[in-house]
Parts: C-alpha cells; structure tokens; sequence
C-alpha cells in the first residue's frame, strides 16, 4: 500500500507535466499554410528541418555504440544552470511530419534549494558539431549534410538515429534519444536522469479531465489554419481554459491582434506562455488531493508516452521525491539561456553564450 501511494504521487507530478507537453508535438506546423496566405512562413515549414520525414509514430528501435567521442567543438554554456545533485528528466516530443524534438525541456528537482525548476531549450541552438559527427554522418547519411537547419538542437535526434549513435549498448537504447542527452550534459553540464517521449494523443480530453487551467492570457490569441483544422480564437486576460483552448494557447505564436493586424510574435514568445502554463497546471493540480483519481489519470498518460521511468525502485524513488516536492511545496522556476541570434549559412540560428564570451556573445 506505501509503494502504491508513492507510485501514484509520482503519476501525478509526471502526468501534470506529460499531458501539458502532448499537445506540443503539433506546434511546429502552425504555419504551413492559410486562406489569406499571409501568415506563412517558409522558415517555419517542419520540412525544412525534417531530413527523413516518417509517419506519426514511435521512433524505430535503435542500433549500434560509435567511439567515445567528442560531439560538439567544446562547445560549453558558460555557467551552471542547475545543481549537480539535481534529478532531471527530459521531456520531448517532436513535430507531425518529421523527427525533429521542437519541444526539449528538462524538469529539475533540486531537493537542497526546494525547487522544480523548468529548463525550456529553444528548438533555433546552434550546434557546432565535431568532425566525429560530421565523418559519421558523411560515411551514413550524407545527404544531412546539404539538409536547411541540420546544425539546430531539434535536429538533434535525427543525426543521432542516421549516425546509429550508441548502437544497442545506450543508456536508454534508444540512439535518438542517448544522442540528444549526451549533447545536452557536454554543452550545458546537466545530466539526462530519465525521459519521457510525448506522442500525439488526447491533450484536449486530458485537459478536460483535470477541469481546464486558470492562467492570464496575455493578448488576443486569434490564428486560423483550415489546412490544419486550426481555429485559435482566445480573449486576453484570466480564465480558465478548456482543453481545446489550452491547446491554441499552447501552439499560438503569430496571429492577429484586435486591429486586425498580423503580428509575429515568435517562438521564444510561445515557450514562454508553455513555460507559464505549466507552471500553473502543476501549481493547481499536482495535489494530494487528486491522488483519488490517479489510476484513471495513469491510463491515459501510458497510451500517451514512451518514458524510461518503468521499474519499480526508480517508480518508488520518484515517488519519494514526488512527495516530497508536494508536501513541502517546492517553488517553481523558470530558466532562460544568454544567446545572441545569428544567421548561418542563411539559416537562423540562436548562438549560446559560451565559456570565455563577453557580454553575452558566443
């Protein structure tokens, strides 16, 4: 019975968490196109980014370990963002077309300060890959190499699946997944602990379960897409929103204001107002309170999720810590990078303050 409840405390910190980021596997794709034509973007097309585009399903089963080396140029952030003693879990989902984890976002849950802090990394980081990588992807894939985009953070993945990274013997056997965590730990220092995969699958009704969110909304959100069957149409201020409404304020990142006039707000705007909404998802619904309904939240959460977090003792540690972060409210934070934008190869790209940069650049 102490092990069920514990279980069941972490279902809840997770589920809070996994059910917010479902709905971001649809966000890259906002401006494929519109009636009026004006809202689209051609550096916005998931394509141009997508090397090998595959259906809308789990990741294909992975392959073989490569030597042990280097994978960016040292490339270093130029401080610690989180405490070594953090436990962090990476949660990603990629876009509708292709390969690419447009959401990459790290919850760490920092016992010492008493906090669960929110790492939401921008899909635009430029990778200065090492030749390791480059050869890898000459001799598997060369084709990556021509690809619009290929040195992004979201791209990540794909170079880890064609290169075949840690064939078999990674530390989540998957080559997408121990490429992407290998690059965050050598760039930022954070070491991956556990995963979690978010597949395209029920948010709204999931929402809807929880009774909707109550957060300020911060404009008009108004965006319609009928190639998408999209129609976000949001009055500004505080309220609670439905599940459909959650996901427009999720995905919504350019639209038209009261005027009718077209605005780009972009994509560090969105993370921003996820960030925000997730915040406010755990603050109102990871409680002990909800503990009561957990097992049917537990069932829809596994049809939605591929997660590392699968036996019992690291199940019982979560949930340790789970219960702990609840019952002694651990604050929420928000953590941003230092970055400067840049454009590369006629791409652009967000450049990361590194180590021995001055006020700010890369």
């Amino acid at each position: 019975m102490y092990r069920s409840k514990r279980a069941r405390i972490l279902i809840s910190l997770f589920a809070s968490i996994f059910v917010v980021f479902s709905s971001m596997l649809f966000f890259q794709s906002l401006s494929v196109g519109n009636a009026n034509q004006e809202p689209y973007f051609p550096d916005d097309n998931p394509s141009a980014y997508s090397p090998e585009p595959t259906e809308e399903t789990e990741p294909p089963e992975e392959t073989e370990k490569p030597p042990e080396l280097k994978l960016t140029n040292n490339q270093k952030y130029y401080k610690p963002l989180i405490s070594p003693n953090s436990v962090n879990v990476l949660i990603t989902a990629s876009d509708v077309v292709g390969w690419n984890f447009d959401t990459i976002l790290i919850m760490s849950i920092d016992k010492d300060a008493k906090a669960v802090k929110l790492l939401n990394l921008p899909r635009d980081i430029h990778i200065d890959y090492s030749d390791y990588v480059l050869n890898e992807l000459k001799a598997k894939k060369p084709s990556f190499l021509n690809e619009k985009g290929i040195n992004k953070i979201n791209a990540a993945p794909s170079i880890g699946n064609a290169i075949e990274y840690k064939k078999n013997v990674g530390r989540f056997q998957r080559p997408y997944i121990d490429f992407l965590c290998d690059l965050i730990e050598e760039i930022f220092s954070i070491h991956i602990d556990d995963y979690a995969y978010v597949k395209v699958q029920g948010v709204r009704n999931i929402v809807d379960y929880f009774g909707g969110v109550y957060i300020n909304v911060p404009i008009l959100m108004n965006y319609q897409d009928p190639l998408q069957n999209l129609d976000i149409y949001i009055e500004p201020g505080p309220q609670t929103l439905n599940g459909r409404q959650a996901e427009g304020f999720l995905r919504f990142r350019q639209g038209w204001d009261e005027h009718g006039v077209w605005h780009s707000y972009g994509d560090l705007y969105r993370k921003k107002n996820q960030i925000a909404f997730v915040e406010a998802f755990i603050r109102q619904k990871v409680t002990l309170a909800n503990l009561a309904r957990i097992n049917e939240i537990a069932q829809v959460i596994q049809k939605n999720i591929i997660t590392s977090v699968t036996d019992l003792e690291t199940v019982i540690s979560y949930g340790a810590l789970a219960e702990e972060a609840v019952r002694e409210e651990f604050r929420m934070e928000s953590l941003e990078i230092e970055y400067v934008e840049k454009r590369i190869g006629g791409v652009d790209y967000i450049v990361i303050k590194q180590e021995g940069a001055q006020g700010g650049d890369a």
